[in-house]
């Protein structure tokens, strides 16, 4: 009998890999998944446990891959590594005194969340940062600083993971400015002019309430912006907010007597030529008349102090000036020449027309005098 031939071994088939059709996978816990970047593969954290929202975070990255707004390598620095470059652009981009104020708002945000990566800031820490620092400054001041972060991650195309959940603080709708009323004004001109380290505030107030000029605007003045001759001060471009901000303000008699004693203060000073500055620095008793002095905060802070107004910004002169020009019935296009607005909107901000203003319309047109209710028998009379 022949013998049978053995039968073949068939080796068993390895079971069939399934292949990940996710793109994500499992790192102690927290699903990840991987881009293609500049030709290289890598590696992201979705920073979930869950599966859901993990494809969702993935699937924002491919979207955001393809609209050209994925993260670079940069958003791996930190705040404080990035707000510098951040600003030295900004230096070059925008008025001197805009950039001031953000240089000084950026201090608390450094502070912060400074030594955060970009990656890493999430809507909750501005949640966080929001709620501290709104119980030591105002929800505007909140606001304008947020908008720096906003604008550093926003460059480093991070900002859209966080837009959906940002919310501003809510804002006064009216405005923070005040005008004086005579009595409040008598006294702060009288106290200015009662000690001679308040020259220059007190001749600049004098100056602001009667011209409506803002306070970066007659620091930027030069001896040839003030003309007596003619009676007008000239605001340039690179001492105002906007284009529409320059222009020529006539001077009246309280304003040509400012303007006059600054310019005699300034040839003390030093001052002899056109270019040099009405107000000039002084820095460790130095006068350097061809730099503008920078503030006169300290001197407008005691001023305010003894004459009892407290609190009173050097900006509300401005305010105070265009209510008075309210107030006085100018048009409103003289009024936006004078004052150098831009719009409407801006006008009805700063006319904030006095109370005792308002009264003395109403009575203007109080020609109905009643006597007694028709119930006690009374008549009603009309006076003519």
């Amino acid at each position: 009998m022949d013998d049978e031939p053995e039968p073949k071994l068939v080796e068993p088939k390895p079971p069939r890999v399934l292949r990940d059709r996710d793109g994500l996978h499992k790192r102690r816990g927290i699903w990840h998944y991987k881009l293609k970047v500049d030709g290289r593969w890598r590696e992201y954290s979705t920073k979930t446990k869950d599966y859901r929202e993990a494809k969702r975070v993935r699937q924002r990255a491919l979207q955001a891959q393809e609209e050209g707004r994925l993260p670079t390598d940069a958003a791996r620095a930190k705040l404080s590594q990035a707000i510098p470059p951040w600003l030295e652009e900004r230096k070059r981009l925008r008025a001197t005194n805009t950039w001031k104020v953000e240089r000084h708002l950026v201090k608390p945000i450094l502070k912060a969340l400074g030594g955060k990566r970009l990656c890493d800031i999430t809507a909750d820490d501005i949640r966080g940062y929001q709620f501290k620092r709104v119980e030591q400054v105002n929800a505007k001041t909140v606001n304008r600083e947020l908008r720096i972060v906003r604008a550093v991650l926003h460059q480093r195309k991070l900002w859209g993971r966080l837009a959906d959940d940002y919310k501003p603080l809510a804002e006064q709708s009216r405005g923070p400015g005040r005008a004086l009323s005579e009595d409040e004004e008598r006294r702060l001109f009288e106290m200015g002019a009662s000690r001679p380290d308040w020259q220059a505030a007190y001749y600049a107030s004098l100056l602001a309430a009667n011209t409506t000029a803002r306070g970066c605007e007659l620091r930027g003045l030069r001896l040839e912006d003030a003309d007596l001759i003619e009676g007008v001060i000239r605001v340039r471009r690179s001492s105002t907010k906007t284009d529409a901000g320059c222009r020529v303000i006539p001077l009246n008699n309280t304003a040509r007597w400012a303007a006059a004693r600054l310019l005699e203060r300034a040839r003390m000073l030093g001052a002899e030529k056109p270019e040099h500055f009405l107000f000039p620095a002084c820095q460790c008793h130095h006068i350097d008349p061809t730099r503008s002095q920078t503030t006169w905060r300290t001197a407008w802070r005691s001023l305010t102090k003894e004459a009892g107004l407290k609190g009173l910004r050097f900006h509300d002169l401005r305010h105070h000036g265009i209510t008075k020009l309210a107030e006085a019935g100018v048009p409103d296009q003289t009024l936006i020449a004078i004052a150098g607005h831009v719009s409407r909107d801006m006008l009805e901000h700063y006319s904030h027309i006095r109370q005792q203003a308002k009264r003395e319309a109403v009575e203007s047109i109080d020609s109905y005098q009643p006597a007694e209710s028709v119930a006690g028998g009374g008549e009603a009379t009309r006076v003519n």
